[in-house]
């Protein structure tokens, strides 16, 4: 399966994936955002290999110092997206019109605890700007897994150099336009 996002091409291996979507373009969701219209959402939610993963993607590059206040915040916006997307995900099931099973199966996948839950972040950033300028992966990590430890996910921040789902997931820069 194929996605863009924030000029990225996202390919998931269809082998390695079920129940996979672009959560925040879901029509469930997007009737969630419209009765509470501060909701926040992640990109994408799927399972592998017994697990359920949040993505959030955020591509920087290019866009550093516009984007500085949101990177600041960073932790909390992730974590916000990652408590509505639970919600949406209880709402889904329960009140949705024509996705009820795939909400059921994550809702199945995230009460498990046997199961486990992966949050990653996967952030890009403009390779030329010195190491000393750029968000630390290690220190956000630290900060993401304090904002959500109430859930004990596993939380990572990924980029194209450094994918922890190689051979699950393969992500390209697109063109600017």
């Amino acid at each position: 399966m194929v996605f863009e996002e924030s000029n990225l091409r996202f390919e998931f291996q269809v082998d390695d994936w079920s129940n996979l979507v672009k959560y925040d373009e879901e029509k469930d969701y997007r009737n969630l955002e419209n009765s509470m219209p501060a909701t926040k959402a992640v990109d994408f939610v799927g399972i592998s290999g017994g697990s359920i993963y949040f993505i959030e993607v955020k591509n920087y590059r290019g866009h550093r110092i516009e984007s500085k206040p949101k990177i600041e915040e960073l932790d909390i916006i992730i974590a916000q997206k990652v408590r509505d997307t639970l919600a949406g995900i209880v709402g889904g099931v329960r009140n949705s019109t024509h996705k009820e099973e795939l909400w059921a199966q994550h809702l199945a996948h995230l009460i498990d605890k046997n199961k486990r839950l992966h949050i990653i972040l996967w952030m890009e950033e403009d390779s030329h700007v010195p190491d000393r300028l750029k968000v630390s992966g290690g220190i956000l990590t630290q900060q993401l897994k304090k904002r959500l430890s109430w859930l004990s996910g596993r939380v990572i921040v990924a980029n194209k150099a450094n994918n922890p789902l190689e051979g699950k997931l393969q992500v390209e820069f697109l063109a600017t336009p």
